[in-house]
């Protein structure tokens, strides 16, 4: 075979970057092989960034096979057909395609990535570039000042452009030897004009050459403007910047097959066949499965990143030119099995994790046929969270045999969902699904979690410590503690009479909160009207001394143990209700999730109740929440006299039948419950191991602004935000509106994975104990003067929480219930970036250009819950970001900084330098 500058080393591929072997933004079936190779082959593939031209000195000059790439002047444009039509409608630099025989439709592409390595230029540096542009998220929210994000023509503002660059360099920590991509300078778009005489004022066409001015210590070549770029004014820069560090994770933004129902399709949005997943995960060690749709499967890549975070917000990652080892292997249709007969989506695996990707159009190709431009009007989070959620069930289901019911309350539990990009058009989430939760192997050696004691309790769990479902500011307190104090608490779940025997019965102070007979109720008032319109049994609320309106209150969460049962096993709940998100998306038999009377559908309910216990293994000591039972929620009455078809009223009780080796106590038909029909179980699901996070799902301080509040969405003043990370040695920061802050917790977990997506997490009735603090306004650092949202802190992190409205009781402060109607992520997405610009630029002092770079490719975003009315987000913010170490440029010697230009060449002629421990 007679292919294109490539050659082979050994058994080892090469195929070397050349404006030979890339083409520009775009997948084709009818492209033309640049190489190929066989099933199971190594092969290694030079790749390079679109946005080299950023600083063709630092990333360009002097290396042949980027030069040949980029090269544009008057008389020669090295590629003049970029996009899918051409015209620049499509902008990554793709090495490839790579025939690989016998791939046909129907087949399977595994693409295991081997190693990464950065492209050095002849100077023996690497440098990177970020940009801050018309498509990045950021330019769908207020600028801090207030003003829109302009982009010249664009945004039609011609005379006014926001869009930035910022020009990362890898670095190396003197001390530890790691490696961190750290920012060397940014500037602002200029106004260019290419070497055939177009004029454009934002970032627009892709290969685009910045004639640079001299700044700071640098003195830019002429070689972009002897090419013909100029610009209409001097370039604004910013050569001190922040210090930042961000650990490198070298990755793969673009790779994948093109798809068969089109000709050539825009290289942005990403499809059921790969392409621009922008996915930080798919990097060393990773492994990813391509649906085939066309002969040869025509597999290229290219996008490289140094570093990024989930969400890429604003527009691109740490954009990187790397040299790719990867092993290519066809998985014939016949050989496929389960999951893999049903994937038609991009899959990823690591050794430790499955990795789920979908969009807000899972194959926008199909849905917008005629014109598949058009999904760029369409980019929403809201459908990719309904996409990626299926599209997880459904591997779940194949890959394990689980049912439906198994596979949904397990992955509330045990799996994460988090942002990929949003800037990509078909805007991405993935899920990540940890192997060893799902082995399938049950736990043989277990005991009950040995629970130790907290000490004496300042407030003991009983029907006068706890009010159900609402926050007050004119509710009595039922402790009073100096600033400072430490505490041991109570808290009971409000899903515990879910089955009475196991996380009830014999225990007094749970005894005390659910009585309910025909002649009394522990508590009559539940919810903030009264009438069952907010759920959680909440221990409070505390007053603490000193706290005044307009202070911040510090809770310190020491440690948090689960309240065992008189046998002393330890049980936990969680319901797939209608309040969950799975109730928005068909069944995987296609047909809607039902919910009695509440959906219209009296005499048919799909909700139901999985009960976890909590197990230590004793051969590893880990503590897991194993699943005893599963079963369906049945008609129930209640005592006086009320009879619900569905989930309706905290603190329902559930009169069991017997099941599997079961037989319940009469403890709840003697108070007067009594059902419908009998209850259908399943004693014997699927062996999952959850491993135990015990945290607060509500905890938070009650609001200034009305009498009484429900406690079910999350506000400024903290609430039910159900973030997995409010747990042990977690801190939490809430504004006080109210004299003694009046501070109330509860809905405790044993384990929920980010979206708490079913209804609930693993509600598991915990004591904790706590460090109580008030930091008074006049005292207030610069990011606590400006905190008007609950704030957590972990030993490593900054964890900033935001929701659909970020005070919803503002915004619908006539009717709050209005919430409800309006659930959505997208907004939620850009309140939690807002808040985060906020928090970085208060807090280490940044300018909003620092903040924003800073934030794309080192803070990550996930979805804490989409079942709280408002629902919530987070971004996560390592601390590490702005530590001080003393650096120094990553070097590679010069001879193989050049031999990383033209490897391949030289190896057909036999010379061969080894440069494999320039970067380890």
């Amino acid at each position: 075979l007679v292919c294109k500058i490539w050659s082979v080393y050994g058994n080892t591929e090469y195929i070397t970057l050349s404006n030979e072997t890339v083409h520009w933004g775009y997948f084709s079936k009818n492209l033309e092989p640049i190489h190929y190779t066989t099933s199971g082959s190594t092969i290694v593939v030079e790749m390079s960034t679109h946005h080299a031209c950023d600083d063709w000195d630092l990333m360009i000059k002097g290396d042949e096979g980027m030069e040949s790439v980029f090269t544009w002047s008057e008389t020669l444009k090295a590629e003049s057909f970029r996009g899918a039509s051409g015209t620049g409608d499509g902008v990554h630099v793709l090495t490839g395609p790579i025939y690989v025989e016998g791939a046909e439709p129907g087949d399977v592409l595994k693409v295991e990535i081997l190693d990464l390595e950065p492209r050095f230029n002849p100077d023996g540096k690497f440098y990177a570039s970020n940009a801050a542009a018309w498509w990045g998220f950021q330019a769908r929210v207020k600028q801090v000042d207030g003003s829109d994000f302009d982009a010249g023509d664009f945004t039609g503002t011609p005379n006014s452009n926001d869009e930035f660059i910022t020009i990362y360099e890898l670095v190396q920590d003197a001390e530890s030897k790691e490696y961190y991509t750290k920012p060397s300078y940014q500037f602002l778009w200029p106004t260019l004009t290419d070497p055939d005489g177009v004029e454009r004022n934002f970032i627009q066409y892709p290969g685009t050459c910045v004639p640079h001015d001299p700044h700071g210590d640098t003195v830019p070549s002429s070689d972009v403007a002897d090419m013909g770029w100029t610009k209409s004014a001097n370039i604004e820069y910013f050569d001190d910047v922040v210090d930042a560090l961000i650990p490198v994770n070298f990755h793969v933004g673009c790779m994948g097959l093109p798809p068969a129902s089109h000709d050539s399709v825009d290289s942005i949005p990403p499809m059921p066949t790969g392409g621009n997943l922008d996915d930080k995960r798919i990097g060393i060690g990773t492994t990813m499965y391509y649906p085939v749709e066309v002969e040869g499967a025509l597999l290229s890549m290219g996008d490289a990143h140094m570093a990024q975070g989930d969400s890429e917000l604003d527009g691109t990652g740490v954009e990187a030119s790397l040299t790719g080892t990867f092993r290519v292997t066809v998985i014939k249709a016949n050989d496929l099995n389960d999951w893999q007969k049903e994937l038609d989506y991009p899959m990823g695996e690591t050794d430790t994790h499955w990795i789920v990707h979908s969009f807000t159009e899972i194959d926008y190709l199909d849905t917008y046929f005629d014109n598949p431009s058009d999904i760029y009007g369409a980019s929403s989070i809201d459908p990719a969270m309904k996409n990626i959620f299926m599209q997880t069930r459904k591997f779940m289901e194949t890959n394990y045999g689980m049912s439906d019911q198994e596979a949904t309350s397990y992955i509330t539990q045990g799996v994460d969902f988090g942002i990929t990009q949003l800037v990509d058009g078909n805007w991405g989430m993935h899920s990540e699904i940890p192997k060893a939760t799902f082995d399938g192997v049950a736990l043989t050696n277990t005991a009950p979690l040995n629970v130790s004691s907290l000490g004496t309790p300042d407030l003991t769990l009983s029907a006068e410590t706890v009010h159900w479902g609402y926050f007050s500011k004119s509710l009595e307190p039922v402790l009073t503690i100096e600033d400072g104090a430490e505490i041991v608490v109570e808290m009971s779940t409000h899903h515990a009479c879910d089955d009475y025997d196991k996380m009830i019965k014999g225990d007094q102070g749970m005894e005390s909160i659910y009585e309910w007979s025909s002649t009394f109720k522990a508590e009559d008032f539940r919810g903030a009207t009264g009438g069952g319109d907010g759920v959680h049994i909440l221990t409070g609320p505390i007053f603490v001394s000193g706290a005044e309106p307009g202070d911040i209150l510090k809770v310190e969460i020491i440690d948090l143990l689960p309240r065992a049962n008189p046998d002393g096993k330890t049980y936990g709940s969680n319901a797939a209700a209608w309040w969950g998100f799975q109730a928005r998306v068909n069944e995987s038999d296609g047909t809607a999730f039902d919910a009695g009377t509440f959906t219209g559908t009296p005499g048919s309910n799909d909700e139901y109740i999985t009960i976890y216990e909590i197990l230590q293994d004793l051969d590893s000591g880990n503590a897991y929440a194993v699943p005893s039972y599963q079963f369906e929620w049945p008609t129930i009455t209640d005592p006086n006299g009320v009879e619900r078809d569905y989930i309706a009223y905290p603190g329902t009780c559930v009169p069991h039948d017997s099941h599997g080796d079961t037989v319940p106590s009469t403890a709840v038909s003697d108070l007067g419950w009594s059902k419908a029909d009998s209850i259908t179980y399943y004693d014997s699901p699927f062996p999952a191991k959850i491993p135990i996070n015990f945290h607060i799902g509500c905890m938070g301080l009650a609001p200034a602004s009305h009498e009484s509040v429900d406690s079910i969405p999350p506000l400024p003043s903290g609430g039910n935000l159900d973030n997995k990370r409010i747990g042990i040695g977690s801190t939490m920061y809430y504004p006080v509106e109210v004299a003694g802050a009046l501070l109330s917790m509860g809905d405790t977990h044993a384990a929920q994975g980010d979206s708490e997506l079913d209804g609930t997490g693993i509600e598991t009735s915990l004591t904790g104990k706590f460090k109580i603090s008030v930091i008074k306004s006049a005292d207030f650092n610069d990011w606590q003067k400006i905190l008007d949202f609950p704030l957590g802190e972990t030993n490593d992190h900054w964890v900033v929480n935001s929701f659909t409205e970020i005070d919803y009781l503002e915004t619908f402060s006539e009717n709050p219930g209005d919430i409800y109607g309006v659930s959505n992520l997208d907004d939620a997405m850009k309140n939690t970036f807002s808040q985060t610009r906020k928090f970085i630029m208060a807090a280490y002092n940044l300018t909003e250009r620092e903040a924003i770079t800073v934030i794309t490719n080192g803070v990550d975003f996930g979805v804490a819950q989409v079942v709280d009315g408002n629902w919530g987000m987070f971004s996560e913010i390592p601390k590490s970001l702005f530590e001080s170490k003393m650096t120094e440029s990553a070097q590679c010697p010069s001879e193989c900084a050049v031999q990383r230009g033209r490897k391949s060449r030289e190896l057909l002629f036999g010379y061969f330098i080894d440069c494999s421990g320039c970067f380890d």
